[in-house]
């Protein structure tokens, strides 16, 4: 039974909680205490899966609490719940909390988050994985201009304007917008230079997903193996542009578009922070002439697709995604279709055989029994042309 460790210094709420959850007693077993110190000591004595706080507290605030929970207790799920007044406390909980929810919290929201953290945590028990993940600083929380424009698209009278309006607050995102819409890469002729524009003809997908990549690499590539973050940050473009090709129909081949650029996302984890064993892994790999896969589950315990589906789970992906990417070398790769983590898994080697990085990463391209090779090939060429048109090469 997973457990769940509530924390608030208002008895009333406290009790409120165990009312509207009560129906949960069967799946969650439930403890409910009063401060963040009463939290720590609970902790230090026993075993929890998520721990669902107040920001606003006396002594500790909840603040203090997960950031002292995220060095001594990595593997938990944190989520805050945070007052109409403590918009900017929220914010700042953002860096420490994998879920944010806003007080008043209706019970079903809380019961998903819940749900949805104690998913990520069953798909992957690896405590070493989950360590990799939850002990990497602020990187388990999802970026914040990737969680603006998320709520902006939610939003169904969220137009162009208001995108762009997010998109301008960042000059390199601005800059990474108007370079791709202009490239092509995304397969027009035709100059655009407003911020607005570049919106429209990429689309929302494409935008949302390349703030997500832009801010990630600019977290964790820094001046860090510059080299290999740009190699990994061009394959995946190849993947992403190669599985939009291969998926059938408009709502698939976004999906694939979305998964395939971020697939890897897992190695950029492991190269900030697990530097040398993950580069161990790779020279394993190359020596012994294995799958990258299976000597970075013999050095690190862990695969770069397990860290990466963790990480987006821990973001609240949707499944479509993260499945993707969890299954981006353990599913056989198929045709084109609606199989998107198929889709993407054939991306993936094609873009790696495209771009001839073999001896790069450690990763190994096996195409020679995929039906109708040939004609997927050319895709590829011819995609990894654009994106050396591009400027991506």
């Amino acid at each position: 039974m997973n457990r769940i460790l509530f924390v608030d210094d208002e008895v009333p709420i406290l009790e409120g909680l165990k009312n509207v959850l009560r129906g949960e007693r069967k799946r969650w077993a439930m403890t409910f205490v009063d401060s963040g110190k009463a939290a720590l000591e609970l902790l230090a004595a026993e075993q929890f899966d998520v721990i669902v706080t107040d920001l606003r507290m006396p002594g500790m605030n909840g603040l203090d609490l997960l950031r002292q929970v995220r060095q001594s207790h990595p593997q938990l799920a944190r989520v805050v719940l945070s007052g109409s007044t403590d918009l900017d406390r929220a914010a700042e909980a953002s860096t420490v909390a994998h879920q944010t929810l806003t007080k008043p919290c209706e019970a079903e929201a809380l019961r998903n988050v819940v749900d949805r953290a104690l998913r990520v945590q069953s798909l992957l028990v690896n405590d070493t994985l989950r360590q990799i993940v939850c002990s990497s600083g602020t990187l388990p929380s999802a970026p914040r201009m990737y969680q603006a424009l998320t709520t902006a698209f939610a939003d169904p009278n969220a137009d162009a304007k208001r995108i762009a309006g997010i998109v301008e607050q960042d000059v390199g995102m601005s800059s990474r917008v108007l370079k791709f819409a202009n490239s092509a890469y995304f397969g027009s002729a035709q100059r655009i230079s407003t911020i607005q524009a570049a919106v429209v003809r990429l689309g929302t997908s494409a935008v949302r997903h390349l703030a997500l990549t832009f801010e990630v690499l600019g977290a964790w590539g820094g001046g860090r193996a510059a080299a290999s973050f740009e190699r990994l940050e061009r394959h995946s473009l190849l993947t992403a542009r190669i599985a939009r090709k291969l998926a059938s129909g408009r709502e698939q081949a976004d999906i694939g578009f979305a998964a395939g650029l971020l697939h890897d996302v897992g190695k950029l984890v492991l190269m900030s922070s697990r530097a040398e064993p993950f580069a161990s892994a790779i020279e394993t790999a190359r020596r012994r002439n294995i799958p990258l896969q299976t000597a970075e589950a013999g050095v690190l315990g862990a695969t770069h697709a397990e860290v990466g589906a963790y990480l987006l789970g821990l973001w609240d992906l949707p499944h479509s995604i993260v499945e993707p990417v969890a299954l981006h070398h353990v599913r056989a790769p198929g045709q084109a279709g609606t199989d998107i983590a198929a889709v993407v898994a054939l991306a993936n080697l094609l873009a790696h055989e495209s771009l001839e990085w073999a001896d790069a990463d450690g990763e190994r391209a096996d195409l020679d029994d995929v039906e109708d090779i040939a004609r997927l090939r050319e895709v590829a060429r011819a995609e990894a042309s654009d994106l050396h048109d591009a400027g991506g090469r």
